[in-house]
């Protein structure tokens, strides 16, 4: 289904025909295992399990480097879905969305505290102080991140409804840009620093970015330009990062900074990404009988998208916590298989939750 593309001289209004969701809910699942394994593999590339240049460093390298972009299209597609101007008032919408996302960033925000207390035995003044800013667990900086957005989109969608096209891409391309130059400040001994009431700020390009994409018609050449943006992207990223611990002998926070999601190099990357998803989730969707059945499979599987990610990263450290991680060449193997293992566990689990009155509203 093509979508109009609105005149770059008038302003970027809604458009009339509904949103295709079959590559949508694709583009989901795609992002959820892209997390899943980026957080499997990532302890080697930090060189907890791996050194620094060898052959198993560098396949896990490439590997997380190429799914960098995981983040930045669930914020995509967010913005995608949720700027489209309608008639709902600031009051309706954040009804309808704090059930989708306060009560899980509550939740899982007390859960993962306590765990950490029962497994690391963190105290009460550090529990606090990780909550606010925004860390009680590696992922969990993305429910804020989505919560701040949401409290903007009433008015995001007023500013979408009444800006022509082109001034919505430099509004989106300045603030990925202030977003960028924020990390790297931040690589400045004593600046930067983030709290809970600030986290998504940086986002915002990101999800201006989303609506402005899903309502780009597709088309042969856009799929060359994202196509290329993916590559190109995900080559200076192995490259960037792979520079920056080389310098520093050491994975560091140049390193760190390369791989972060609005870097100069993964922008690019997860535009392409986010293109190349939409033009793979559409072609599904036209597979005929073959690709109904797939397209109902992910559609199943999109539903648990929220409760895997929440959940995920509690599995997979409890897995590594039974099982261990060697070192070098078997810890790529091991990753391989914690980050099957945590996917097929973590979606089980959502599915059980989600039967559960009390608990379905957490995931």
């Amino acid at each position: 289904m093509r979508v109009d593309v609105p005149p770059a001289d008038r302003p970027a209004s809604a458009p009339s025909a509904p949103l295709p969701t079959t590559w949508i809910e694709f583009a989901r699942v795609a992002a959820m295992a892209a997390v899943v394994v980026v957080h499997a593999f990532s302890p080697l590339v930090s060189t907890v399990y791996a050194d620094l240049g060898t052959p198993a460093w560098w396949a896990a390298h490439v590997v997380d480097s190429a799914l960098r972009w995981c983040v930045p299209v669930f914020v995509m597609i967010s913005g995608g879905l949720l700027l489209r101007p309608r008639e709902e008032d600031a009051g309706e919408f954040y009804r309808r969305r704090w059930a989708r996302i306060g009560v899980p960033l509550i939740v899982w925000t007390v859960a993962y505290l306590v765990w950490e207390r029962w497994r690391d035995g963190i105290g009460a003044s550090d529990a606090v102080a990780q909550a606010a800013s925004v860390s009680p667990s590696i992922h969990l900086y993305f429910l804020y991140v989505i919560a701040g957005l949401y409290l903007l989109t009433p008015f995001l969608r007023t500013v979408v409804a009444h800006t022509p096209r082109t001034g919505l891409c430099w509004f989106a391309g300045l603030t990925l840009a202030l977003g960028a130059a924020d990390q790297l400040l931040g690589l400045v001994d004593g600046v930067g620093g983030v709290t809970a009431a600030t986290r998504f700020l940086p986002f915002l390009g990101y999800y201006l970015l989303g609506w402005l994409l899903l309502n780009s018609g597709p088309a042969p050449r856009s799929l060359r330009y994202g196509c290329a943006a993916f590559v190109l992207g995900t080559a200076a990223t192995v490259g960037g990062a792979w520079a920056a611990a080389a310098v520093a002998g050491e994975w560091g926070a140049g390193a760190a900074y390369v791989y972060g999601f609005l870097s100069p190099t993964v922008v690019p990357a997860s535009v392409g990404a986010f293109v190349l998803l939409r033009a793979a989730g559409s072609r599904l969707a036209a597979g005929g009988r073959a690709g109904r059945t797939v397209g109902r499979v992910v559609g199943a599987v999109s539903g648990l998208s929220l409760g895997v990610y929440l959940v995920h990263v509690m599995v997979l450290n409890t897995l590594r916590d039974i099982g261990g991680t060697p070192d070098g060449a078997l810890a790529l193997a091991a990753a391989s298989g914690y980050a099957v293992a945590t996917a097929a566990i973590s979606m089980l689990l959502v599915a059980a939750m989600r039967r559960i009155p009390l608990l379905r509203s957490t995931v």
